[in-house]
């Protein structure tokens, strides 16, 4: 009985031993607030027409768990001190000096839809590297740079790429902060020679009219319906990642904003993502498209797809629209710049 009773001692202190270890080996996983707020930069690449004085690079934090529950898909949590993050230049082409494109710089945060607070910023164009101030209780700030509008503004259409990437490289302040290194924001400037830009269709040609109605007239009831006597404008918009379709119409509305009231034409808006468009030529493929919700809250893509030939201040786009099992078949606009 005694024997037993020791070989007994002995299973329970192995197995005491044997527990131990293996608690030892775990590893107690963090949760969410304890991991550490990362700053990024808002979007990878943006770009505009090669005439513009200015661009801005949008700082933000990660979205993390929020912890009201309201925002199931994650939120900006602000700081609760501020920070001063590094950032240089890693890459430019299409002109031989930073100092050559970048006159100034700035930076500021939106207090709210009407106001704006600057935030401290430098900026040194002959190396490429600067600071800003991340402001504790703040989302995302932006520093904008102010450039040389002439650099790049001439009649010919440019086949090099010219841009500017910026990188960040270091936080001071803070507690339990870090940055995403290998991020990069992308600064592309866009030829105007080429499809980039605005360009207006003549809403008092009836034929151009009416082709523009059966284009758009798909996934817009409210085109449909126009009348060339409600129109006051029609500007189609190549952007960087975007096609714009404004109507501006004869029918004003007063608006007021930030204190300001001013009357101003009602306008109807598309929008649609760019898939496919061929840059540096005066001729190519374009398409774009996007969704839109339906009555019982789900969506449907719609898709437009052809192509497009510049004749100096002229645009001639062939499109065939795509929606809900419909098809507008092959359309020809022609606009001008």
């Amino acid at each position: 009985m005694k024997k037993l009773l020791v070989i007994a001692l002995k299973m329970l202190v192995l197995s005491a031993v044997s527990c131990d270890k293996q608690k030892d080996d775990l590893v107690t996983p963090l949760t969410s607030e304890e991991f550490p707020q990362v700053f990024k930069f808002d979007d990878e690449v943006d770009g505009d027409l090669e005439d513009e004085d200015k661009f801005g690079v949008v700082i933000t934090l990660a979205d993390r768990q929020d912890p009201t529950g309201a925002d199931l898909g994650g939120k900006v949590i602000p700081l609760d001190a501020e920070v001063t993050i590094s950032f240089e230049v890693s890459e430019f082409e299409g002109f031989a000096a930073i100092s050559n494109y970048i006159k100034d710089v700035s930076a500021f945060y939106e207090v709210d839809d009407c106001n704006e607070a600057d935030v401290p910023v430098t900026f040194n164009t002959t190396t490429g590297k600067g600071t800003v101030t991340f402001p504790r209780g703040v989302e995302e700030i932006e520093i904008e740079f102010e450039t040389n509008d002439a650099l790049f503004d001439d009649d010919i259409l440019n086949t090099a790429d010219r841009f500017i990437s910026f990188k960040m490289t270091g936080i001071t302040g803070g507690q339990n902060v870090t940055f995403n290194g290998e991020g990069e924001f992308k600064y592309e400037v866009l030829d105007d020679e080429g499809i980039h830009g605005e360009w207006e269709l003549d809403a008092s040609d009836p034929i151009m009219f009416a082709r523009f109605k059966s284009l758009f007239g798909l996934i817009s009831e409210k085109v449909n319906d126009l009348e060339a006597s409600e129109v006051d404008k029609i500007v189609i918009s190549v952007e960087y990642d975007e096609v714009k379709v404004e109507i501006e119409l004869t029918e004003t509305e007063t608006i007021t904003e930030c204190g300001s009231t001013e009357v101003v034409n009602k306008v109807i808006e598309i929008e649609a993502g760019i898939e496919e468009l061929d840059l540096q030529s005066f001729d190519g493929e374009i398409e774009f498209a996007d969704d839109l919700e339906q009555e019982n809250g789900t969506e449907k893509e719609f898709v437009y797809k052809g192509s497009f030939e510049i004749a100096g201040k002229v645009l001639m786009i062939k499109l065939e629209g795509e929606y809900d099992d419909n098809n507008t078949g092959e359309i020809m606009l022609v606009l001008e710049k």
